[in-house]
């Protein structure tokens, strides 16, 4: 799980880095690699390509942490308030040592609590590509939307900790160094060799923009159910099977199973983003387009 642009807000009004510049993603250059959709996919069309988020993915397990941590927390402090109900309710030492215990604690309430907050908001954050009008528009985490001009945002691979790779499209000032604003892509790279192979993703979506979903529709072997409608526990085994592949590994299923108990109600509350009407406008599809696929389209 990787929070950053959720917990920690990406730096802005800032230079470029020079890693940033040289891990950049050209728009008009055409890699060489095979391309992937990472399951990542809620409709295609010949308008428009629409993704999901990174949070995505494990979202649930920011709620889940959260909440044993909060358990934990309160069970300590009752278990406090017991032994001094039972054993020293006259000693003013006592209560004063449980006041500062709960003053001790009160941070970690307040902090865990509004992460949970923070991830109970939208069932997801999607990410629009149009490629009639050449914009992308992006749900920030507030509800607004951000649309910026494909081909001027400048796409680059960062170092977001010191394992984790991802691909970021900043938005720059004038100037073409000034970094505004940042969003990401929904894929994460563990390590240099996955960095190098999950750039067939940033291809797929290139070729989208550039080539058209002719050439990258054969690829998607399914699309995610939550445009209007909230992700069901069915689809959730689903998406972990196909995360885990061919080869499960036991302590990566045990990661998986351990976020649910979050992300169960994390979904339940949260919200199903609506892109205002006049993007919906811009984005009108052809009842008859050939390349319409949703997850109606998902084998039965």
């Amino acid at each position: 799980m990787e929070y950053t642009g959720l917990l920690k807000n990406y730096k802005v009004n800032r230079k470029l880095t020079q890693q940033e510049k040289e891990n950049q993603l050209h728009q008009d250059t055409k890699l060489n690699i095979k391309i992937s959709h990472e399951l990542t996919v809620i409709e295609i069309n010949s308008t428009y390509l629409e993704v999901v988020d990174k949070f995505f993915f494990w979202k649930g397990g920011l709620t889940t942490a959260c909440s044993l941590l909060l358990v934990g927390i309160f069970v300590i402090l009752i278990a406090f308030l017991r032994l001094i109900i039972i054993e020293r309710s006259n000693e003013i030492e006592a209560w004063l040592a449980l006041l500062f215990a709960c003053a001790v604690f009160s941070p970690l309430i307040w902090l865990f609590t509004r992460s949970i907050h923070k991830e109970i908001n939208l069932t997801h954050y999607p990410i629009r590509f149009n490629r009639n009008t050449r914009k992308i528009h992006v749900f920030r985490l507030d509800g607004s939307v951000l649309t910026a001009n494909w081909d001027q945002v400048f796409f680059t691979q960062s170092l977001v900790t010191s394992k984790f790779w991802e691909f970021q499209g900043h938005i720059l000032a004038e100037d073409r160094e000034t970094v505004l604003e940042t969003f990401a892509l929904p894929i994460l790279a563990a390590g240099p060799k996955a960095k190098e192979d999950f750039k067939g993703y940033w291809e797929f979506i290139r070729r989208y923009m550039e080539e058209g979903p002719a050439s990258v529709i054969d690829v998607i072997t399914g699309y995610l159910p939550i445009k209007q409608k909230k992700e069901t526990l069915a689809f959730c085994y689903h998406r972990v099977a196909f995360s885990l592949g061919s080869a499960i590994n036991p302590l990566m299923l045990l990661y998986y199973i351990m976020y649910y108990p979050g992300r169960i109600p994390a979904m339940h509350y949260s919200k199903i983003p609506q892109w205002p009407r006049e993007i919906e406008e811009q984005c009108s599809v052809n009842p008859n387009d050939p390349y319409f696929k949703d997850a109606s389209s998902n084998p039965k």
